[in-house]
């Protein structure tokens, strides 16, 4: 999957687990699963979050390649530790994105490898995609449908997702107005 189509597939599964669990569907929620979403491709320095990884990217491909350990299972589960340690809506979305990206590349022609480390093997589904092909482009469309339709009509989310957004920004403004009191005196 492109990266465009990891985000809004990413989002669409992290709202309707919202919708369907009474989750806050919180702006810090939002952030860490479209983080999550990309975060998989870690391992690909032409990916768009690879691009952006100040060479970490390439020490990853160099040493995993692309599509091995970081989209596995085990990775996951070792990114996963992050909500368990530091329980949040945005480690939560960070967990949730990047399950929803192998779930994603899981169904794509060339597969994954879900267990990786402790096997090599890409499982393959009967029903695939090829990545940048129409079929990804309609399931792209598909998903920004649904989730327009999940978050302003289906659950009313738009309207919780305003509030907690500016609740951030009001957060941050208080940080900075403190670290600037703090710096004065």
């Amino acid at each position: 999957m492109r990266y465009k189509t990891h985000i809004v597939s990413s989002l669409t599964l992290g709202v309707g687990l919202s919708i369907i669990f009474n989750y806050p569907f919180h702006f810090a929620y939002v952030i860490g699963i479209s983080f999550g979403s990309l975060l998989p491709d870690i391992d690909e320095p032409k990916s768009y979050i690879g691009r952006r990884s100040f060479g970490i990217a390439k020490y990853v491909n160099d040493k995993y390649g692309h599509r091995g350990i970081t989209h596995s299972l085990f990775a996951w589960v070792f990114i996963s530790l992050i909500y368990v340690i530091y329980p949040s809506p945005l480690s939560l979305g960070i967990s949730l994105g990047y399950l929803f990206h192998l779930l994603g590349d899981l169904f794509s022609i060339r597969s994954i490898p879900f267990l990786a480390p402790f096997s090599t093997h890409y499982f393959k589904l009967p029903f695939t995609y090829r990545t940048g092909s129409i079929t990804e482009d309609i399931l792209l469309y598909i998903f920004i449908f649904l989730l327009l339709y999940f978050v302003f009509i289906l659950g009313e989310l738009h309207i919780y997702l305003i509030q907690s957004t500016v609740e951030s920004i009001v957060s941050f403004i208080r940080i900075l107005i403190e670290l600037f009191h703090f710096l004065l005196d």
